[in-house]
């Protein structure tokens, strides 16, 4: 039986611009069907749901979908974010010593945050002009919150000699140590914080987690750019690894990141405005531009597979085919491999369709708190396909009454997995807590897996937590640095000293970040 297997186009009938087209792998039901690189999309004639229908959709992947809100998620300037409680004990380290106005809860402050100018009264979109979970008010107007012109030799960089204050004091200051004070630059790299230049912490939140994906910025910091293509996802990663390379430059307190925002805008239009925006559709654009500016893949032939085959060997067949025409370090890293089942109840007969994911969109469960392990139960839960949803059946030649399921077919080795926290009516935010596992090889994906009895361990090192509501929010970022594994709290410019693993778990929690084991 002939098979088209997943294929990246620039458009799909769904409007995603990551739309793709495959048929079923294997024989039974069929249905017309369109897959995302981010997931698949079997809206085709037969009714076939995908699972990001199901666990939450692909929120505006086109700039025109009628179907998207786009105020649900996103930041604004009323919110009390009374769900996410200030943390006393911890410091964070700042230029102005007023920013808790004189009788701060919050703890000491250390020199980082740049200068923002002159403060005015007047209203802005300046994300951070609202009381933050800090106690801090900045009421620096737009105009302020944009970086001073050339600062200094970078147009990122904000050099401070009193970096030397996140040394440990215990440490030797023996200017002939020199392997003590390697070790604390290694400590200290990274803890850069990355100034909001309006309504910008939804970026600035992904940024910092994909900075402590350890693999990635490896690779930028030794990347060399190149402006030889025409293409607009090459200024793109030319200036991520631009700005990676300073934020892990030692005595660098915090960057702006106006050029890569300039020229993401540049590509993506809906971002050209200082709107208030989604983390987690900003993070499927910018990795999609980061794996179109790095793919080396050639098309080829569509893909035919033997009926006959183990649903192994043409998964396998499958990923062969898809690595050949997206090739990337971004799909080596963050790709991974669905297998959905669909199963007549009529005559029996299964189809069997193998699609890559670039993130888990996993649905929250009505209990106030729950474990993360039941947000992967409901995911990959058998649904009854019935009604106006019903397949034609490939066998009985009409529409049936199906059942579809999910597993995971291949695992990538950083696995992304987006808390479903807001309704399809985009009119209210879930507020569970979600127990997720935070220690060193403690998510076991393995019951998740389509072959049993097998153990696959991931290790927690970045979170993106949304505080507020649908009217209105903010974005930071918890990074577990790669040298001294400690966790700290990215807030735009604020950089917090290390907190203890028993902050992790909140109900703010957004997007998760694990790493393969």
């Amino acid at each position: 039986m002939p098979v088209i297997s997943p294929r990246r186009t620039s458009t799909s009938a769904s409007g995603s611009i990551y739309g793709t087209s495959s048929s079923t792998v294997g024989s039974g039901v069929s249905s017309d069907t369109s897959s995302s690189r981010f997931g698949s999309d079997r809206l085709g004639s037969g009714g076939y749901k995908s699972y990001l229908d199901r666990a939450g959709g692909l929120s505006k992947l086109g700039t025109s979908s009628s179907s998207y809100s786009p105020s649900l998620s996103y930041l604004g300037q009323s919110s009390s974010y009374s769900s996410y409680s200030p943390r006393a004990s911890t410091s964070y380290r700042s230029s102005s010593s007023s920013l808790t106005g004189g009788s701060s809860g919050v703890g000491t402050y250390r020199s980082i945050l740049p200068s923002l100018g002159s403060s005015s009264s007047s209203s802005s979109n300046y994300d951070t002009t609202t009381l933050s979970r800090y106690g801090v008010r900045s009421s620096a107007s737009l105009r302020s919150a944009l970086p001073p012109a050339s600062p200094t030799s970078s147009r990122y960089w904000d050099r401070d000699s009193s970096r030397s204050s996140l040394i440990s004091s215990s440490t030797s200051h023996n200017n002939t140590d020199e392997n003590k004070r390697s070790s604390n630059d290694e400590e200290t790299e990274g803890l850069c914080g990355l100034r909001n230049i309006g309504n910008t912490c939804f970026m600035n939140s992904v940024i910092q987690c994909l900075s402590h994906t350890n693999e990635l910025t490896k690779f930028l910091r030794n990347y060399n750019p190149t402006k030889s293509s025409t293409s607009k996802d090459q200024p793109i990663l030319n200036e991520f690894s631009k700005l990676i390379k300073e934020m892990w430059t030692n005595n660098v307190h915090s960057v702006t990141p106006m050029e890569l925002k300039r020229s993401f805008s540049a590509k993506h239009r809906m971002y050209s405005d200082y709107n208030q925006q989604d983390a987690q559709e900003f993070l499927r654009f910018f990795l999609d531009s980061l794996h179109c500016a790095l793919n080396t893949g050639v098309k080829g032939d569509l893909l035919k597979i033997d009926d006959n085959l183990s649903d192994n060997k043409k998964a396998e067949l499958t990923w062969e085919w898809y690595s050949r025409l997206e090739n990337s370090l971004i799909r080596d890293l963050f790709v991974g491999q669905l297998k959905s089942t669909l199963r007549c109840t009529t005559c029996g007969n299964t189809s069997v369709t193998f699609d890559p994911f670039w993130d888990l969109s996993v649905p929250l469960p009505s209990s106030s708190r729950c474990k993360l392990e039941s947000c992967l139960d409901l995911f990959i839960r058998e649904e009854v396909l019935d009604g106006d949803e019903m397949p034609t059946c490939a066998k009985c030649q009409t529409r049936r009454k199906c059942t579809k399921s999910f597993t995971i077919q291949r695992f990538p080795k950083y696995l992304v997995i987006h808390l479903k926290r807001f309704s399809e009516t985009r009119f209210s935010k879930l507020s569970n807590i979600v127990e997720f596992p935070t220690g060193e090889r403690e998510l076991n994906m393995g019951p998740y897996g389509a072959n049993a009895n097998s153990n696959m361990y991931f290790s927690l090192y970045a979170i993106s937590n949304h505080m507020g509501s649908t009217g209105g929010g903010h974005y930071v970022a918890i990074c577990k640095h790669p040298v001294s594994k400690k966790w700290h709290e990215f807030n735009d410019n604020l950089v917090s000293d290390s907190l203890s693993d028993h902050h992790l778990v909140s109900s703010s929690a957004y997007i998760l970040f694990y790493e393969r084991a």
